[in-house]
């Protein structure tokens, strides 16, 4: 004996759900207002709910004239469009050309639907159609070209439940369109209620996956402006530090040689106390911007503090190697800089230390080449 549902309860079920996945998007949005996509899976939570609502209304009403099916399938379009364009957003694939397209396509549906609004076979087909393709496009977008794994893993939840919320409208599709007796009997048919019973546990999993996407990329923030110069938006000396110990840690296990390159602003006081301090922070920002095209991809370079940076460069195993580095550095760092109508040349020091032959410790390389920056600067001042 086949399990029966009943339709009534899981519409009623789906509503539910629907208006506390809105809840949950809302209170989402309150504390993260500047995270893209998520206005936008709001409102799609709540055109949801409207549209089961329209859904349940039309069947208690008893009409016959269609009403209902164009109204909940023209709504739950628009969430479709809002979930598409919130994952795009999500993922920083921002764009104003997308916007004439998706009105288009929703100007054309709601006239299409409008006319076979008497004939559900072909409105609901080209609904399930459109639903089903938007659902595995969002899904699709949160994976796309993740090269984080934390990331991945945060948005892997939301992916998959979308994904398989459109692979089940394909599921209910393929039936509706081989006559199988599960499809059988409208809207009472088992394909139709277990439909729905998989559709709202799906889209509680959906909902459960963007709030850990969201968690994740707001920790994520957070974390980066705790590691993160406020002035110069390299990495601060906690990040520099940590990413030091995880060097070492790295260069003990393959035996791999890595250099320490610290350098700091010749005569930067002087600048400050001539032109004040605003205009030693244009030198610093400055500085930084032609520190991060001096070094390499694989490079790490961060302010210590004051004027002075440091960077990590890894695979370094020749001494000609690290001259060729320190002499690109020098050669993009130093030059003129206009500084509210005067011109001042900017000059830096440099001093290195190799990883194992320098030391094997954060302060033994760091003290080094600290040493080493400051007779650099001894020799540019004689």
């Amino acid at each position: 004996m086949a399990l029966q549902l009943d339709t009534a309860t899981l519409i009623l079920m789906f509503i539910t759900l629907a208006m506390t996945a809105f809840l949950v998007m809302l209170l989402i949005w309150r504390i993260n207002r500047d995270m893209p996509g998520v206005l936008h899976w709001m409102v799609a939570t709540l055109l949801n709910t409207a549209s089961a609502l329209a859904t349940l209304l039309y069947a208690l009403s008893g009409s016959d004239a269609g009403w209902g099916p164009f109204l909940s399938n023209c709504i739950s379009m628009g969430a479709n469009v809002l979930v598409l364009e919130g994952a795009l957003l999500f993922r920083g694939y921002a764009s104003q050309r997308r916007w004439p397209y998706f009105l288009v396509l929703l100007i054309v549906f709601t006239a299409v639907t409008w006319i076979y609004r008497l004939d559900p076979a072909v409105s609901d087909t080209l609904h399930d159609m459109l639903t089903m393709s938007f659902q595995l496009l969002a899904g699709a977008v949160l994976l796309w070209q993740i090269a984080d794994r934390g990331e991945l893993q945060a948005n892997l939840l939301a992916a998959i439940s979308g994904m398989l919320i459109g692979l089940l409208i394909l599921w209910r599709l393929g039936l509706a369109n081989s006559g199988s007796d599960l499809a059988a009997q409208g809207q009472e048919s088992q394909a139709t209620q277990w439909y729905l019973f998989a559709a709202a546990n799906l889209h509680v999993a959906w909902i459960f996956g963007l709030s850990v996407a969201c968690y994740y990329r707001s920790r994520r923030e957070v974390m980066s402006l705790a590691r993160e110069d406020a002035l110069t938006a390299l990495p601060n000396r906690r990040w520099i530090d940590e990413m030091l110990s995880q060097t070492l840690a790295e260069a003990r296990r393959s035996g791999q040689q890595f250099a320490v390159i610290m350098l700091d602003i010749n005569q930067f006081k002087r600048v400050n106390d001539k032109f004040g301090h605003s205009a030693g922070d244009k030198v610093l920002t400055e500085v930084a911007d032609r520190l991060r095209k001096a070094v390499r991809a694989s490079d790490f370079a961060g302010r210590l503090g004051g004027d002075e940076f440091v960077v990590l460069a890894r695979r370094m195993n020749s001494a000609a190697l690290l001259n060729q580095l320190v002499d690109r550095i020098r050669q993009q760092l130093n030059g003129a800089l206009d500084l509210n109508g005067h011109t001042i040349d900017i000059r830096v020091s440099v001093g290195t230390a190799v990883y194992p032959i320098a030391g094997d410790t954060s302060d033994l390389l760091l003290g080094v080449a600290d040493a080493d920056m400051y007779r650099d600067k001894g020799r540019q001042a004689s």
